[in-house]
């Protein structure tokens, strides 16, 4: 079947080829039956990025700790824990939350224009317990899931994953049921929830619906992930990447980072209402392939500071002038669709 640019599909036949492209077409059937898949380490990038990757999150958990790369072992006995915003503290993170693979397959789950949401690291040393099943359903209001996942989740695993190794755990298939689980189905589960064994380099994507958890980890040594969750762009992120990009982060990676850092959104509005028009004109649009490896430079900045307080009287006229006049022209070219 050739699988052609239909406009109702919007993105998503782009988006498709792309992971055709990458030999991805059977993790996407997985996500879609069982609700998780795995990359396996070369489709992610070659050891010398695994080693520098790993290396980064040492080197931040040594400084956030105070202690040696060395005496990391010790420091996290019985212990974890996810050292949250990392991403301006090593460029490799920028890469790490642009990688093809992972990206395209979160975009199939989320949505082409999805937003970065958290990009953390997570440490976790021997005799630390393991973690409770649940989903990372955000929506607390919302009793049941929409068919849609609004996140998407990568983790990196820098060192094998095992059982022992304290490895994460899925009950596959339970996206599918769009709720929490209960608290009984937690103990149930928890002991029950098939297991993740992947080799280091690894990354392994799910959405948001997915029940999941960890396994205890009882052998010596670090179990060291790089974690990222994005988000439909709808909703808030979990960290500050629109407040904190800054320009120079934008112009050294393509255009899509730019997108997933949100810095063009329209949103919030101040009291004249949505924020400087021109620059909303210049904001990056259409779908972005997974292969631009090209630094996007002067066609893009960071966020400016915007006076939520202002009025402008000038500006506000102007809008309502320009949107009487698409309504005319609105109503002439449909005059039976038109209700004001």
């Amino acid at each position: 079947m050739e699988i052609k640019g239909w406009s109702s599909t919007g993105t998503r036949s782009a988006l498709y080829r792309e992971l055709k492209a990458l030999d991805l077409l059977e993790n996407i059937a997985e996500l879609d039956g069982f609700g998780y898949t795995i990359i396996p380490p070369e489709k992610v990038g070659p050891p010398a990025h695994h080693e520098a990757v790993k290396d980064a999150v040492l080197r931040i958990a040594a400084e956030r700790k105070g202690r040696s790369v060395e005496e990391l072992s010790d420091r996290f006995a019985d212990i974890e824990d996810i050292m949250r915003f990392v991403l301006w503290e090593d460029r490799i993170f920028e890469k790490v939350v642009m990688t093809p693979a992972a990206l395209g397959l979160i975009q199939w789950l989320v949505g082409t224009d999805c937003i970065l949401s958290l990009c953390d690291a997570w440490v976790k040393g021997k005799g630390c317990s393991g973690t409770p099943i649940h989903a990372d359903w955000a929506q607390n209001d919302m009793p049941t899931m929409p068919p849609e996942a609004f996140g998407a989740n990568f983790n990196y695993i820098l060192t094998d994953y095992t059982k022992d190794d304290g490895a994460l755990s899925f009950v596959p298939g339970s996206h599918r049921w769009r709720r929490w689980p209960s608290h009984e189905e937690i103990a149930y589960w928890q002991d029950r929830a098939e297991v993740v064994e992947a080799p280091a380099g690894s990354m392994i994507i799910w959405g948001d619906h997915l029940w999941h958890g960890s396994y205890p980890k009882t052998t010596d040594g670090l179990r060291l992930t790089v974690l990222g969750m994005y988000n439909r762009p709808h909703m808030q992120t979990q960290e500050g990447f629109r407040e904190t990009a800054t320009t120079e982060a934008l112009a050294r990676n393509p255009i899509r980072f730019t997108r997933l850092m949100n810095v063009y959104h329209n949103l919030p509005f101040g009291r004249t209402g949505t924020r400087d028009p021109a620059r909303l004109g210049t904001a990056p649009h259409g779908y972005q392939s997974l292969f631009d490896t090209e630094p996007a430079g002067e066609r893009v900045s960071a966020d400016p500071p915007f006076d939520l307080h202002s009025y402008d009287r000038e500006l506000v006229n102007a809008t309502e002038q320009g949107m009487q006049q698409i309504k005319a022209d609105f109503s002439k070219a449909f005059p039976d669709h038109y209700h004001g």
